[in-house]
């Protein structure tokens, strides 16, 4: 059984300590953790520095196991200051992080590229591998242009983030996910979706951001996205419900997804 993390957007109104409380009630051994917003008016949880919130969170890792495998999220356009993201790593490497996400608003990829390799100095003395995410409304649209950036950038931290809804919403199958250098994947994020892909960025953000579905309860070929990823890798668990958060509570949530991505592994073997 691979590494299964429940990522913090899944469970976005959840504390970061109480993101792990309930991770490990749900059996999750890792949690992604939300230490800068993605989007404007995202709540920005105190997590920077040694805040309480940070000991807290520090504190019931200790108590439950479970550990941080990533922390989100670093955005990237050609004002970027990269060394402004330093409080944030280093809260990453006081809760033993090992990645983080990067989204890329830059639309011209040789600078983008170069603003990579420059934060992946900055990330180094961190421990953390910088993970490149393609969406469809972004400067980098598909993974086959998030290689191109990563390559270029030409940084050991530098990675790509197969994330499977931003995957099929830009068109992509999984012969596009086993193109990519299997080097190149250190986790992947994992959701269903469900109905026709829509043709307009508005809606594909809402449903990133608030309709996703548990693996198996949707139609996206998770089997054959997951069969594409390199064996092994750990998977993050990113899938908003916002409508069935109305009925279950975290908890709920949380095991009926570690339930989902159990049985759809389970399905592979």
């Amino acid at each position: 059984m691979p590494i299964v993390s429940l990522d913090h957007l899944t469970l976005l109104d959840l504390t970061p300590p109480e993101l792990v409380r309930i991770a490990a009630l749900a059996g999750f051994t890792h949690v992604g953790v939300r230490l800068n917003p993605a989007a404007p008016g995202e709540h920005q949880y105190p997590m920077l520095g040694d805040s309480p919130m940070l000991r807290e969170t520090v504190t019931r890792m200790r108590d439950t196991g479970v550990r941080v495998l990533d922390i989100g999220v670093v955005r990237l356009s050609r004002t970027t200051d990269v060394h402004a993201f330093e409080p944030i790593f280093e809260s990453a490497a006081r809760l033993g992080a090992s990645h983080a996400m990067v989204n890329g608003d830059e639309p011209d990829h040789g600078i983008l590229a170069a603003l990579l390799a420059r934060l992946c100095e900055v990330a180094r003395p961190f421990g953390l591998t910088m993970n490149l995410e393609a969406t469809p409304w972004s400067g980098v649209r598909t993974l086959a242009e998030a290689v191109s950036v990563v390559q270029a950038a030409d940084q050991p931290e530098a990675r790509v983030l197969v994330d499977t809804i931003h995957v099929d919403r830009s068109g992509g199958t999984p012969a596009d996910i086993a193109a990519v250098p299997a080097a190149l994947i250190t986790h992947a994020q994992i959701c269903d979706a469900y109905g026709p892909r829509p043709q307009d960025f508005e809606t594909m953000i809402f449903q990133a951001r608030n309709e996703r579905r548990f693996p198996g309860e949707g139609n996206l070929d998770m089997s054959g996205i997951l069969r594409a990823l390199p064996p092994g890798i750990a998977l993050s668990l990113e899938a908003p419900c916002r409508t069935l958060a109305r009925t279950l509570s975290p908890l709920e949530l949380a095991q009926r997804g570690r339930a989902a991505v159990e049985s759809l592994l389970a399905s592979l073997e």
